[in-house]
């Protein structure tokens, strides 16, 4: 994938950073609950990516970390909640490639990503994949196009809500084949999940770390990944251009941030925690059933990749005229 193969020369360049330790008079974090902001509600993939890492903070430290669900307005209500809070290291901001992709929808939002947090890690890259439910008629990406022109605005997507990846990835599959697909936006990834698997949309760009579970449990059919490469969770399923569609080469990562003006040694305390907690077996083992990987990447690189993906995602979300509502 494009933003993997990225990822994996900047850890050449800069990876003896991930190696080092926090300084040794660095202030002791944490020095009380810690609280985990996920500005989407449960069931979504940042709350599914953020709760093992939480789970295995619990273990590894002396306080508490929590998970806090403030969904609303695209996540950004949960982001200026974190933007407003201490920069004490008492709240870290869980997200993603979400956060970006805000920055074009919601310009009144209260904060810039790039500018009022300090990313701790990239946790997680998993690809987007397009699922229907096992009892459609499309067992092909070519169906699907087919279908679509020859009925315009019939076949229906859901989605998590405007704005959101999987509805901008949508989108950007309906430009590139040239179809009219019509959107229902649901008010998260589980609600969405449900009404796809009973048959109240046609089909879903989602994230495969919420879709795994519902395409090993037989509740929904993968029809092809978003990325330039197959997924080694499922190798068998094709990418949208092996299957006929467009090159699209797109993914879902996740990140943890911390408030820009934190303490830079805490903020290396943080960094070194999540480590730790990205290679305990209970994580691993979840991100290898939700075909998710662990990207290797250094602190320098980690701003750089972020910054990157803002202007890609604002350029896109800009250029298909996507709105918030």
């Amino acid at each position: 994938m494009r933003r993997l193969a990225l990822i994996a020369v900047s850890a050449l360049v800069c990876g003896g950073v991930l190696a080092s330790a926090p300084p040794a008079d660095a202030e002791v974090w944490p020095a009380r609950l810690v609280r985990i902001v996920v500005p989407y509600g449960p069931g979504g993939g940042v709350d599914a990516f953020a709760r093992p890492i939480a789970a295995a903070l619990n273990e590894q430290l002396p306080h508490r970390v929590v998970i806090d669900n403030r969904s609303g307005a695209g996540g950004t209500i949960g982001v200026l909640n974190a933007a407003q809070s201490p920069a004490d290291g008492a709240t870290i901001l869980a997200g993603g490639v979400h956060q970006p992709m805000s920055e074009a929808l919601y310009p009144t939002r209260g904060y810039r990503i790039d500018k009022d947090f300090v990313p701790i890690t990239i946790t997680a890259m998993v690809p987007n994949i397009l699922v229907v439910p096992t009892a459609s008629r499309f067992t092909s990406v070519r169906q699907i196009i087919e279908a679509a022109k020859a009925d315009p605005g019939k076949l229906s997507y859901c989605s998590s809500g405007n704005g959101t990846s999987q509805h901008i990835i949508a989108e950007m599959f309906k430009r590139s084949t040239g179809t009219d697909l019509l959107h229902v936006p649901y008010r998260g990834t589980a609600p969405a999940l449900k009404d796809l698997m009973g048959g109240f949309c046609d089909m879903m760009f989602d994230g495969l770390g919420t879709s795994a579970p519902q395409i090993a449990g037989g509740r929904l059919r993968a029809i092809a990944v978003t990325t330039s490469r197959r997924s080694a969770l499922l190798t068998d399923v094709p990418t949208l251009a092996e299957a006929g569609g467009p090159p699209l080469d797109v993914a879902t990562w996740y990140a943890l941030w911390a408030r820009a003006s934190t303490d830079p040694a805490m903020i290396e305390h943080m960094r070194a925690a999540v480590r730790q907690a990205l290679d305990a077996p209970a994580v691993r083992q979840v991100w290898q059933q939700q075909g998710a990987e662990i990207p290797d990447i250094s602190v320098d690189a980690i701003t750089a990749f972020v910054a990157r993906e803002t202007r890609f995602w604002t350029a896109t979300v800009s250029e298909l005229g996507i709105k918030s509502d």
